[in-house]
């Protein structure tokens, strides 16, 4: 996420309380980061994008937090998921 490298400059909302268009991109950005660390549901809602080596999914069909071991998801004890 190059956009989490460096932040905008400038005002970060308007008068109206909205983002300002240069950090809007940035909010969205840290939304979509923070969402995926937190992400839970089931089997056939496992996520397919933003993922990294020990990103943890609470699979609710398996009852189990999971672990992305690319190119594939494992159970805490290795096994397949």
């Amino acid at each position: 996420m190059a956009l989490l490298n460096q932040p905008p400059q400038g005002a970060v909302v308007n008068r109206d309380g909205t983002a300002t268009p240069g950090w809007s991109p940035f909010f969205s950005a840290i939304f979509a980061l923070l969402t995926a660390m937190t992400q839970s549901g089931t089997t056939a809602q496992r996520p397919t994008t933003l993922l990294w080596t020990g990103r943890m999914y609470y699979d609710t069909t398996l009852g189990l937090p999971i672990f992305y071991q690319g190119p594939g998801w494992v159970k805490a004890d290795g096994t397949a998921a």
